[in-house]
């Protein structure tokens, strides 16, 4: 896995470097609610996301380090229990988020290339929109069937003052934070399908602030339930 993610985070950064001397030196860097170029800027600024992927898998290796030193303590121990639990999610989510970057950049940099050189073509981010909905919608997926499986930490899950009162708390609320997340992954892989592009980003941001609500109202649910069971 470790020589896996150092591809994954270095991949995206080398087919950049690579496509961009056939790059204007002034491409087309962020589109309107209508999906025409509103700003131009220098082609260097397509090394961004690249970086950010570095970035993120580095600290990714420094969480797995951290997790696995605490995994190896006794079978028995339930630390280390919940490390290994731990390192086994955050293995899958460590080369999930660099696989998902990685195409998203190529999406970017096909895109970015073609408007940028658009001959009786129409200029627009449709592809990009599509393609973005369709990667969330695909990590959602993954992370809500990871979350259930996670023992309670400070980096992965639903994590909010309620959800982490105890181990039976953070337990019902991944467990349906999971379900919902999986819910919001399928419903953003068949808007980006089957919605006009204009509709999609606005159905995702609604479907991701909708999510966090639910979930939010079900954790302070839980928390509540849980205080006045300790209080019998």
């Amino acid at each position: 896995m470790k020589y896996l993610r150092g591809i994954l985070a270095l991949l995206p950064l080398v087919i950049t470097a690579a496509v961009l001397p056939f790059m204007p030196e002034s491409v087309p860097m962020h589109y309107n609610i209508e999906g025409a170029v509103d700003r131009m800027g220098s082609r260097y600024e397509l090394l961004l996301l690249p970086l950010m992927i570095i970035l993120i898998v580095a600290v990714s290796g420094f969480a797995m380090k951290h997790y696995t030193k605490r995994a190896e303590g006794p079978e028995d121990d339930r630390n280390a229990m919940a490390a290994r639990k731990n390192v086994k999610s955050l293995n899958i989510i460590s080369v999930m988020i660099p696989a998902i970057f990685g195409v998203l950049q190529i999406a970017v940099l096909y895109m970015t290339y073609r408007n940028a050189t658009a001959q009786n073509v129409e200029v627009n981010s449709d592809m990009i929109v599509r393609v973005t909905a369709i990667l969330i919608g695909i990590m959602c997926i993954v992370m809500g069937n990871l979350m259930p499986k996670t023992a309670m930490n400070h980096i992965f899950g639903f994590r909010v003052s309620w959800s982490m009162y105890n181990e039976n708390t953070w337990r019902k609320c991944n467990r349906f934070g999971g379900i919902v997340f999986v819910v919001i992954g399928m419903l953003l892989i068949v808007t980006a399908a089957i919605v006009p592009t204009k509709a999609v980003m606005l159905l995702m941001t609604g479907y991701l602030l909708a999510a966090t609500a639910v979930m939010m109202v079900y954790a302070y649910r839980v928390y509540r339930e849980e205080i006045a069971g300790e209080k019998k």
